[in-house]
């Protein structure tokens, strides 16, 4: 049987099982312990944020506080904790995911699969590659919270393991001035550059394992919004009364990425630094719109290994709108689309041309009830350097994510996603499938 059919199969008996599944256990994640409330206060299932959990983030980890009706001035930010007692334990969370996934890797032909950044079995000079296996995805310290009567509040994760690695995923501290109606915030460390921004269409938290293709697309120059570099990032937010409507401005300046796409997070002889700006709007029930901008550039070293390798410095630019609304609580529609422009230059001191993509997304997220939803999702994308052909990427998936405890903090997930991806510099492409159930935990 081909393995779309089984994946697809696969995903309709997992959701079958899971939602009759009972709901035991009582494990509740930091936040939540330090509260008395469910992780649903802050997601419409972990780890998508809710627009309470996107206020509770922007407030410097200070729950927002329910009185806020105009009729007097709103609490002050050293105010919203002041009942609050610190412990260790409201501290620190531990975050574990295991899978199972079964996936396969086709190359157009004349090309081969190593070609597929999705691709991690099999021989990467077959035409075809396929495999399945039982994963430890990921094992994750926190430690974050708001110094209680101040403006201090920090944020630290580390992965245990994560891709066969361990490492410093975020470190940072964070002042949050103001009152809980009109509020600003200056953070500095190592932060993620776009995850956990924006309205939920433009986060990188989603109800799927991954998040989007169009958020986190790698172009030829090794560039992708998916990286926590070092730098600082400022902000302002307001509320209307009860946060029916909330307006927010971020801007970040970071040292920007090395020439082979990870972080600088030392000396470096790449002076000039990355910028990187948003502007979120909430409204209704949970609807919201994003704006972002990204502009920087980085050390590209052309051609590698061969004997015309050289070395130049492109900028790249990153624009994006994003979108989402939830009706009658139970249906929400995503939407989102960003270009991306870089400078590309094939011949040392030869003229320079430009990296062109346009990339789109859709997804519609259905919640049957209270902690379980079913999902479907699509990204477009078409990328050309120069006057070169245009190169097509497509990619869809479908799936369901069900909370296994009351709380929430325990959910199983399960889909299938197929992602055919064209590369714009040799103008041949990869078609991977994968299907994968994973269940995680967050104490």
């Amino acid at each position: 049987m081909k393995i779309w059919t089984s994946g697809i199969k696969a995903v309709l008996l997992a959701l079958g099982i899971v939602m009759l599944l009972p709901q035991p256990g009582h494990a509740i994640p930091a936040f939540a312990r330090k509260f008395g409330v469910k992780c649903y206060t802050c997601h419409t299932i972990p780890p998508a944020l809710n627009k309470n959990g996107y206020m509770f983030k922007r407030l410097g980890y200070r729950m927002p506080p329910d009185e806020m009706d105009g009729s007097k001035a709103a609490p002050k930010i050293t105010e919203l904790d002041k009942d609050i007692k610190f412990s260790i334990t409201n501290s620190l969370a531990l975050i574990l995911q295991g899978s199972v996934t079964e996936d396969k890797t086709v190359a157009d032909a004349g090309n081969t699969t190593n070609a597929s950044p999705s691709t991690s079995c099999g021989s990467v000079t077959a035409a075809s590659s396929s495999c399945s296996s039982f994963n430890l995805d990921e094992a994750a310290l926190f430690v974050a919270g708001a110094v209680p009567e101040t403006g201090f509040s920090y944020f630290a994760h580390y992965e245990l393991y994560q891709d066969s690695t361990s490492d410093l995923e975020q470190g940072f501290g964070v002042w949050t001035g103001g009152r809980a109606n009109s509020s600003y915030f200056i953070k500095a460390g190592e932060m993620h550059m776009q995850e956990g921004e924006g309205t939920r269409a433009a986060m990188f938290y989603n109800l799927f394992s991954d998040p989007a293709f169009t958020l986190t697309n790698v172009d030829p120059i090794s560039f992708t919004l998916d990286q926590h570099p070092v730098g600082v990032d400022v902000g302002y937010t307001w509320a209307s009364n009860y946060f029916k409507n909330v307006f927010a401005v971020s801007a970040k300046v970071t040292n920007g990425l090395n020439a082979d796409g990870s972080e600088i997070l030392a000396g470096s002889t790449k002076n000039s630094k990355d910028v990187w700006a948003d502007a979120d709007y909430w409204f209704g029930p949970d609807g919201g719109v994003t704006v972002m901008m990204y502009r920087g550039s980085k050390d590209q070293i052309q051609n590698a290994g061969l004997p015309n390798q050289f070395s130049y410095r492109p900028t790249f630019y990153r624009t994006g709108v994003f979108g989402n609304y939830l009706f009658f609580d139970k249906l929400d529609l995503l939407g989102g689309y960003i270009r991306s422009q870089d400078d590309w230059e094939t011949v040392q001191g030869g003229p320079m041309s430009h990296y062109i993509a346009n990339t789109y997304r859709g997804e519609a997220d259905y919640y049957i009830k209270t902690g379980t939803v079913i999902n479907v999702r699509l990204d477009r994308a078409g990328e050309t350097i120069g006057s070169d052909q245009t190169m097509h990427t497509r990619a869809w998936g479908i799936g369901g994510e069900h909370a296994l405890t009351s709380l929430g903090n325990v959910v199983l997930r399960a889909a299938f996603n197929q992602e055919h991806d064209g590369d714009p510099v040799a103008l041949v492409g990869t078609t991977d499938k994968l299907f994968r159930l994973d269940i995680r935990y967050m104490w």
